[in-house]
């Protein structure tokens, strides 16, 4: 048995130091050198005495367990295929047996050591707890459990290694080949259809099909294709975590790819499914595939449980010409409304002209059927002041209702429409959700993992430019007679203006034929542009958070100090103003209301301020989208913002 005895350390050193003190007085002294070397011969007795009763105490406990589980006596622990040692509180090894020593490639030259050391660990606390440790020592794994052995006024403990190293091995095999589902789809293969010749589609499918099995097959992977554009994949843990550190480079392949020269400008949507069966795993994967294409397409969405990871989604989606969708959804809306007893119409909280403008023109659409129509809004907390006042002097103050009063008007037939959002808790009255009998979801933002469930009618469009622009398109439909005046064709536009900022940013061609049609509805441009005036106050104030900006990788920060009248329009035209900086990419808006702070975020495209709001638990479009961070000071906040963009750009 090695026991490894403290007297070969500090006590040892002293005695030395000692004897040789005592040399140097002989020569002065002999009396003195005599009396000093009978104390350090006493010293070390005793030293020698206490460590023994020590090691009888110890080998007096493990000789009593041996005896116990019936074995050889003296020769339990020693020989015991278990690795085991016996410790002081402070970790100091004092005792180890062969299998220790086997274990960890010592032997009694560790009496110096403390076994923290030797398991690099910073403390051992949990070690002694005696509950289970799991501990991995350079390639091997234990699991460590400990007893205490009490001696006279010392405590020691027994500390026994459970080398579970071949079961994490076989553990880690098994996890590495669990397989997962991967399902892919062109995003944009109608518009392939559209600008290139029978033959060239062929040729442009076939090499990107080409593209994805090479992708797949470097990582261990089988796919098999069963349409033009969908393809379903298998792929082992091991292959996916390999694709997930990769970030899924295929997707830069496949936007980057030419054909004779031309871009085809073809992008991929990805769905995967991780769960612990194939079943579940398949099914993860077609809602995983649908939450990509729902937030634009070009990206990866993995679903595991109930959590989402997102990859890629860095640029625009592409606008659908095609509006025979936009048909069927009209004519199934008209039959939604017409069985439903009324109709409540709400948006988001702090309303906006998109907001507001879209729950008009359903408010309309509504109406033209018959049916008691309101609209639910927060008319001091809105951002669209002057298009309300106008919409109360137009249809009545009974056409708008608090969130407060909302409750009461919601039954078991009652539709529910949300616009211009799709989350519950951005609604002026998520309560309002749970009441309703039926709802309906019309929402262009990019759609997200906590959306609003079990509606009759979710119309969801990210590449529309806003949500006035869908309900404009739907009001075509519903009827072959006109359904919006000139009020709502106002209303509408101006939802349209202000997300496009003027017709700038995310405007496409069905934007444009929304704009001429509101405008053949009596639409007047000036009229929409008086809307969007402000007060000098507000031009003041907006100046000062612009003059206050910093710049940061390409973006402008700034943050509203002190309290402003109508902080949440200054802030929002803070952040589109500081755009027409030179060199400026995105703008970031911070101001704090209550205890949260808020972060308005804009863009023209290059720089995706949806993923970095994301990041941050926010949310909205690539170049449009905020966040709020509760119990945070403004400090915090622009710190934690600077964090995501640096989070942002290394993720490219």
């Amino acid at each position: 048995m090695k026991m490894l005895w403290k007297i070969y350390d500090v006590s040892l050193i002293f005695i030395i130091v000692a004897v040789f003190l005592c040399g140097m007085v002989a020569s002065y002294s002999w009396i003195l050198a005599l009396l000093g070397l009978a104390a350090v011969i006493a010293f070390a007795a005793a030293k020698y005495q206490y460590y023994k009763r020590k090691k009888e105490k110890l080998l007096f406990q493990i000789r009593t367990v041996s005896e116990e589980l019936d074995f050889e006596q003296g020769k339990a622990f020693e020989k015991l295929c278990v690795a085991c040692a016996a410790v002081e509180k402070n970790g100091s090894i004092i005792w180890l047996n062969d299998s220790f020593a086997q274990a960890f490639g010592v032997d009694e030259a560790c009496c110096e050591m403390n076994i923290a050391g030797l398991l690099k660990k910073s403390s051992i606390d949990k070690l002694l707890e005696g509950k289970g440790y799991h501990l991995r020592v350079d390639n091997k794994y234990f699991s460590v459990y400990s007893s205490p052995v009490h001696l006279e006024q010392e405590e020691l403990y027994l500390l026994y290694f459970f080398d579970e190293t071949d079961l994490r091995l076989t553990e880690k095999a098994y996890r590495d080949s669990r397989p997962s589902i991967m399902l892919t789809v062109v995003d944009n293969a109608n518009e392939i259809y559209e600008n290139f010749k029978e033959s060239d589609c062929a040729a442009i499918f076939s090499r990107t099909e080409q593209m994805i099995e090479e992708w797949v097959s470097s990582y261990g992977g089988l796919c098999r294709k069963y349409s033009n554009v969908r393809m379903l994949i298998f792929i082992e843990e091991k292959g996916l975590q390999a694709m997930i550190h990769d970030k899924f480079s295929i997707l830069d392949k496949i936007r980057e790819q030419t054909f004779e020269g031309k871009n085809t400008d073809l992008t991929l949507s990805v769905g995967v499914g991780n769960e612990q069966n194939i079943i579940e795993s398949n099914s993860s994967a077609r809602q995983a595939l649908d939450m990509a294409q729902s937030r634009g397409g070009d990206q990866v969405a993995v679903k595991m449980g109930t959590q989402y990871q997102f990859y890629g989604g860095v640029s625009e989606g592409h606008e659908k010409k095609n509006k025979v969708r936009t048909r069927l959804i009209a004519k199934t809306m008209s039959e939604i409304i017409s069985d439903s007893d009324n109709v409540l119409i709400m948006g988001h909280r702090f309303s906006d002209f998109d907001s507001f403008g879209s729950a008009v023109g359903m408010y309309k659409i509504v109406s033209h059927f018959g049916k008691r129509a309101q609209i639910v809004v927060n008319a001091k907390s809105s951002l669209a002041s002057p298009l309300l006042e106008r919409f109360c002097e137009l249809a009545g103050h009974d056409a708008v209702l608090s969130p407060e009063k909302a409750h009461d008007r919601a039954g078991e037939n009652t539709l529910l429409i949300v616009v211009d959002t799709h989350k519950k808790d951005f609604t002026e009255c998520p309560e309002l959700i749970d009441q309703a009998g039926k709802l309906m979801v019309i929402d262009h933002h990019r759609k997200s993992v906590d959306f609003i469930e079990n509606t009759v009618m979710f119309y969801h469009m990210p590449n529309s430019s806003s949500t006035s622009e869908m309900v404009t398109e739907i009001a075509q439909y519903v009827d072959t007679k006109p359904v919006l005046d000139q009020f709502a064709a106002l209303a509408l536009f101006s939802g349209i203006m202000l997300d496009t900022r003027n017709f700038i940013i995310r405007a496409g061609v069905r934007t444009f034929e929304a704009a001429a049609y509101l405008r053949s509805r009596g639409a007047n441009t000036v009229e929409c542009k008086k809307l969007f005036s402000n007060d000098m106050e507000v031009f003041r104030n907006r100046n000062t958070i612009i003059d206050s900006a910093e710049e940061y990788r390409g973006c402008a920060l700034s943050a509203a100090q002190g309290d402003m009248e109508n902080i949440r329009l200054v802030t929002s035209q803070a952040a589109d103003e500081m755009l027409n900086i030179e060199g400026v990419k995105a703008s970031f808006v911070l101001y704090r209301s209550g205890t949260t702070a808020n972060i308005s975020a804009r863009s023209y495209g290059e720089i995706n301020v949806q993923l970095i709001m994301e990041s941050m638990g926010g949310g909205g479009h690539q170049t449009m989208s905020a966040c709020q961070l509760e119990n945070t000071d403004l400090d915090s906040a622009r710190a934690a913002l600077k964090k995501a963009i640096d989070d942002y750009f290394s993720n490219l």
